[in-house]
């Protein structure tokens, strides 16, 4: 008798389990849209909540996102974290749909980098 209870209950549990099974995907999504260039900016790396990291992006007064779910977020973020060690600014585009979400980071020109360093006020 209690052969045929636990044996039914068993197959239940696992049959259960195994459609309850959440996939585990690290895929990176592809976000493709419009983007707004912003130009130059030194870059500062705020804090993770769940999956976006917040930027600052000085001169500009708004506080920015990076999607970590992106393919390209973790060389974003690399980029600014070897920015920030060499104290040079880096150029940003943001999606036009969503101002504060950017879509991309990329090293600042030569040009940018002169003008940073000719407004700098020298603290020496």
């Amino acid at each position: 008798m209690l052969k045929l209870i636990v044996l039914p209950v068993c197959c239940s549990f696992l049959l259960m389990m195994s459609t309850c099974k959440k996939k585990n995907s690290d895929e990176k999504r592809v976000k493709d849209g419009p983007t707004l260039d912003i130009g130059s900016a030194l870059a500062e790396i705020g804090q993770t909540h769940n999956d976006t990291v917040g930027i600052t992006l000085s001169p500009h007064a708004r506080y920015f996102f990076i999607d970590l779910g992106l393919k390209n977020s973790a060389e974003n973020i690399k980029l600014i974290k070897s920015a920030n060690k060499l104290g040079i600014p880096v150029r940003a585009k943001v999606f036009e749909d969503n101002p504060y979400e950017i879509a991309k980071i990329y090293a600042a020109t030569a040009e940018d980098i002169e003008k940073y360093r000719k407004a700098r006020i020298n603290t020496n």
